[in-house]
């Protein structure tokens, strides 16, 4: 700033000089720049590129946030007020878990490898503790009054209708090999095994539905029950508000 302006007080007394040795000039080619003129360009050029820099920021921006990205799924792009854009969290890029985690009592198994789109679910069923929303003493801890986390396989259309309408839905079951009821798993590749791929923008995907279930309304059928190689346990929630989705995890197939 200070070299324009002494740019500008140089221009000035060009300005008198070229006046005093030219009395031929008219009045227009006489007339005086005044300061004012060269503070106020100064300072348009200055707001331009400070207003440059803020596009070209909020431009990186869309490019980094999953949601300006369509959201790999219909239900993202169909009901984004649906969404709670600030408690998504990307897994792709984790392999492994080097330590257990826990909730609600039960193994935590972290959806590794996917991109987690978090539903806005914060004071819906009133308190959150089934949620764990509370400052957590340790990370991969459970709290007190916290439920478990299951995930659910489907397809992109019926996760789109599961985040419409807020939940899943006991009466809209098909197959009940180990009795009536909503199936779910601690697993999230047993729930990716139910899932089925569809293509979003040009590539494949998979999806599954993270949810919180309260354990006094779950039966475990046991992967020693079932007897599906690779698969891990069952469970199955009889009532509709015992199983309470707040994600949905996408990976690419």
């Amino acid at each position: 700033m200070a070299s324009l302006l002494n740019n500008a007080k140089a221009l000035l007394a060009d300005l008198d000089s070229d006046s005093d040795s030219d009395s031929d000039s008219d009045l227009d080619s006489e007339r005086m720049i005044e300061p004012r003129d060269l503070f106020f360009n100064v300072n348009t050029i200055q707001k331009t590129v400070e207003n440059d820099k803020k596009a070209r920021f909020r431009d990186a921006a869309r490019r980094l946030m999953p949601r300006r990205r369509g959201g790999r799924c219909s239900a993202y792009k169909m009901h984004p007020g649906c969404f709670a854009e600030k408690f998504n969290c990307d897994f792709t890029k984790i392999l492994i878990d080097r330590q257990l985690f826990a909730r609600g009592g039960a193994d935590y198994i972290r959806p590794l490898g996917s991109m987690r789109y978090a539903l806005d679910v914060l004071d819906k069923y009133g308190d959150n503790a089934w949620l764990g929303y509370v400052e957590r003493p340790i990370e991969c801890g459970s709290l007190h009054g916290e439920w478990p986390v299951a995930y659910h396989g489907t397809t992109d259309p019926r996760a789109a209708s599961i985040v419409a309408s807020g939940g899943l839905d006991l009466g809209k079951g098909m197959h009940f090999a180990f009795g009536y009821g909503i199936y779910c798993t601690p697993d999230p590749k047993t729930a990716l095994y139910y899932a089925s791929p569809y293509e979003h923008d040009g590539k494949s995907y998979k999806l599954i539905v993270q949810a919180r279930v309260d354990p006094s309304h779950r039966e475990i059928v046991p992967k020693s029950q079932h007897g599906i190689a690779g698969l891990d346990d069952y469970w199955i929630i009889k009532k509709n508000d015992a199983i309470r989705p707040y994600g949905i995890c996408v990976f690419p197939c």
